[in-house]
């Protein structure tokens, strides 16, 4: 049978832990400074931020949309069917490996076979660009940030209004009033603006190439 550990035995494996830990704590410790571009986005409001995040992955939403039919319908490995050798793909990479090995017994049993079996059906492929940009649905109604940007917005319209009315009276002796009426249109086209990217995308390909 195995010998009972020495006192030595039991000090030297605790000696042996405490220097990994301390090794791992102090690795996790040197992470790489922040760049500018970082440290301006975590500046942001959580709300703009998503907006941002939404304009960026409508530039390839449609692509991935239907090119997710392609792959399923071909059937294979998903990792195996595209080179991602870049360190942003890790992610993407990681998470393929986590549903081959997790999502056949963690997910609704569909038909599909394969790599796929467990993933369940996929819906049919949405033509309608309304449906796939669709801000609103895939985001904004499940977000509490987005909601409360919804809502100051809104906010902000109104007391605008009231400014701008106080400004077209005012307008007609201060000059001064004037220029605040004409920020004020300015303003409520950007709420315009802004509170449509909460809604839906319109991000046209056609226009970037």
């Amino acid at each position: 049978g195995s010998q009972p550990e020495t006192k030595e035995a039991r000090r030297a494996r605790r000696r042996q832990q405490a220097t990994e830990a301390a090794e791992a704590a102090e690795a996790a410790d040197k992470k790489p400074p922040s760049s500018p571009a970082s440290l301006l986005f975590k500046l942001l409001p959580v709300w703009l931020g998503h907006l941002f995040s939404n304009r960026f992955l409508d530039s390839d939403l449609a692509f991935l949309h239907y090119q997710e039919q392609v792959v399923r319908t071909r059937g294979g490995e998903a990792a195996g069917s595209y080179f991602m050798p870049t360190q942003s793909d890790r992610c993407i990479a990681a998470l393929r490996r986590w549903l081959s090995s997790h999502a056949p017994s963690g997910l609704p049993a569909s038909s599909a076979s394969g790599p796929h079996a467990g993933l369940g059906p996929l819906p049919p492929p949405i033509y309608s660009r309304d449906a796939l940009f669709d801000h609103f649905t895939q985001h904004t109604s499940h977000c509490r940030h987005c909601q409360a940007a919804v809502s100051a917005l809104a906010a902000w319209r109104k007391r605008t209004y009231r400014v701008l009315a106080a400004a077209l009276l005012l307008g007609v002796r201060f000059w001064l009033a004037r220029l605040v009426g004409v920020a004020c249109l300015g303003l409520l086209r950007l709420y315009v603006v802004v509170e449509k990217q909460f809604q839906v995308g319109e991000y046209k390909h056609w226009q970037n190439h």
